[in-house]
């Protein structure tokens, strides 16, 4: 099944405003042009893809405190992981949910169980083409419905302290923040914000 998205954000270049009417269009044409759907076979290079410019995206964002990032993954976990992702977010316990705008697979979102009635959001990311249209809070919205559809009660996440825009995004979702749910040495710790929010059954 797809889900169209219809989100949108009221500025979409160089801040310049847009009228309601040409507001409408462009919703109109994202809701035309893009669908959050389960990830096929042939989307996994795509979704390597995204999850390597994630990396790097992180390297940007924590600069000189970029060691964080390859503290939580030695090159040696990360390949084995992307390696590893259609098994460990398999259904039913799991999900792998990508964002296609035009057909090209620019976002995706990941899924995987905890235990019988927790499970975990993982690796959510829009590449820099997909931002500004609501993609993010299409996939975010889409795999809380699904985890709750699965029988879960409860749907964890951590992100990095640096990540403004996507604790908003969680927040606005109903994620609290928690205590870490995993053991993480303390100098990963610090940089880290544990969140979990109830599902609706």
């Amino acid at each position: 099944m797809a889900y169209r998205v219809i989100s949108l954000r009221s500025k979409i270049r160089a801040g310049a405003p847009l009228s309601r009417c040409r507001i409408r269009e462009r919703g109109a044409e994202v809701e035309q042009n893009s669908e959050i759907v389960p990830a096929r076979p042939d989307d996994f290079p795509a979704i390597r893809a995204l999850c390597n410019g994630f990396i790097d995206w992180c390297r940007s964002r924590y600069g000189e405190n970029a060691w964080f990032v390859d503290r939580y993954y030695t090159p040696e976990e990360w390949a084995a992981l992307l390696d590893s992702l259609p098994r460990i977010h398999a259904a039913p316990d799991g999900e792998i949910l990508v964002a296609r705008l035009n057909g090209k697979v620019v976002g995706c979102v990941m899924m995987q169980r905890i235990d019988e009635h927790t499970c975990e959001m993982k690796r959510m990311f829009i590449s820099p083409e997909g931002r500004g249209l609501g993609l993010g809070r299409r996939l975010a919205e889409n795999i809380v419905r699904v985890a709750a559809e699965r029988g879960y009660t409860a749907m964890r996440l951590d992100t990095g302290r640096n990540h403004d825009e996507a604790l908003s995004l969680y927040r606005s979702l109903g994620f609290q923040e928690i205590a870490p749910y995993y053991e993480a040495p303390p100098e990963l710790r610090n940089h880290l914000i544990f969140m979990e929010a109830p599902l609706a059954g």
